[in-house]
């Protein structure tokens, strides 16, 4: 039952049909090379903002489905907002376990990352405001593509475009594998375990090639020391795969959310995470949801995880209360809300943008702000 989640779960929290069509369709990132001989052909569906001028930032959304299974055709219901918030989104492609083991899923990751600022003109994109959202085993993907900077093992030549920076400026992840020779021993009861992934047939353990008869992550672990072939070699790719070995003080901040009643991907997995980064100073958030397990998290984890995205990736500019990258009749409501009633505002205003209409610099928000407020709106409005 549980496996089944694994596999299908790109398409828990993602609709089929799509919102709107995408404004980049089908684009094509290149070929790269399948563990058969054959090839496998990239592409990406870019959605433009519906809010906010300029440059936008945009965000990834990376699929699910166990690194088995899944599209990056598919458009999660929690990412769509981001649309009107004034951020771009573009939906990831990746090699599956079945068609090239690890580190292809990572490369062809980054080949995207590299591809947008390749191309940010032509998609309108500000290419220091980049982000990545995933779930599972798109969470897996998403958190180490946060902490893999700088790490050549896992950079690739997907989609080509090397001389661009394959980093991301905020990352969030929804319940992704952070430690793949550890998931069995994560385990507690309650909430228990669907899968035993120390099994040959586990998606960690296919994810890494290690899936033939008397093999597995669980044999795989019983001989960590052992020199004999293949060991080593599968040993280094499982810590290779894994984002809690990567941390470092340099990775960008990052919002980890997962169910307290997961029983596909133990919560620990993500403690592991959250512990290798918050010593060394990363701005790391950790978000247990009591009552979720493997799939949705809940209309309020999901609005969390915009508003994360949402602080870290638009340009602000006084006036701009709602975070969406422009001024307008939108934040009129709420720059009076805060002008009338300070005291009160912290309920009415957005967490990323609480005294955006302070335009005086006296750390208030007054009388003496709305002459700034207005000229602001209209300039904008004229623009």
């Amino acid at each position: 039952m549980a496996l089944g989640l694994w596999l299908a779960f790109a398409f828990i929290g993602a609709a089929i049909a799509q919102p709107v069509t995408p404004t980049f369709n089908d684009v094509s990132l290149g070929v790269v090379p399948t563990d058969d001989g054959g090839t496998y052909e990239l592409h990406t569906d870019i959605y433009w903002a519906t809010a906010g001028t300029g440059p936008r930032p945009i965000v990834m959304w990376i699929h699910g489905g166990g690194w088995q299974s899944g599209s990056y055709q598919q458009f999660a219901q929690a990412a769509r907002p981001l649309l009107a918030r004034g951020i771009h989104v573009a939906l990831t492609d990746y090699r599956l376990s079945h068609q090239a083991i690890f580190p292809a899923q990572i490369h062809d990751v980054k080949g995207l990352v590299r591809h947008l600022r390749a191309n940010a003109a032509t998609y309108n994109i500000d290419p220091d405001r980049i982000g990545a959202w995933g779930s599972s085993a798109g969470g897996h993907l998403t958190a180490l593509l946060a902490t893999s900077g700088g790490v050549a093992e896992v950079e690739g030549v997907s989609g080509g475009n090397s001389v661009y920076s394959s980093r991301v400026q905020a990352a969030v992840d929804y319940f992704g594998p952070t430690d793949l020779l550890n998931m069995n021993l994560d385990v507690t009861d309650p909430p228990g375990n669907g899968i035993d992934h120390d099994a040959p047939t586990s998606p960690e353990s296919k994810l890494i090639g290690f899936d033939g008869a008397s093999e597995g992550i669980g044999v795989l672990r019983e001989n960590i020391d052992n020199p004999a072939p293949p060991f080593p070699e599968k040993v280094a790719l499982a810590n290779l795969a894994s984002p809690s070995m990567h941390a470092s003080a340099d990775d960008p901040q990052i919002l980890i959310a997962h169910g307290l009643d997961d029983t596909s991907v133990p919560f620990h997995q993500s403690v592991r995470l959250y512990d290798a980064l918050s010593p060394l100073g990363v701005d790391v958030t950790l978000r247990p949801v009591p009552g979720f397990g493997h799939g949705a998290l809940g209309t309020e984890t999901d609005a969390a995880a915009r508003e994360f995205l949402v602080r870290r990736l638009l340009p602000r500019e006084p006036g701009d209360m709602n975070c969406d990258g422009a001024v307008d009749g939108a934040d009129v409501f709420i720059f009076t809300k805060l002008l009338t009633n300070p005291a009160g505002h912290a309920i009415a205003l957005p967490a990323c943008n609480a005294a955006n209409g302070d335009f005086t610099g006296d750390f208030d928000v007054d009388g003496a702000d709305i002459y700034g407020f207005v000229e602001t709106l209209l300039s904008d409005m004229d623009g």
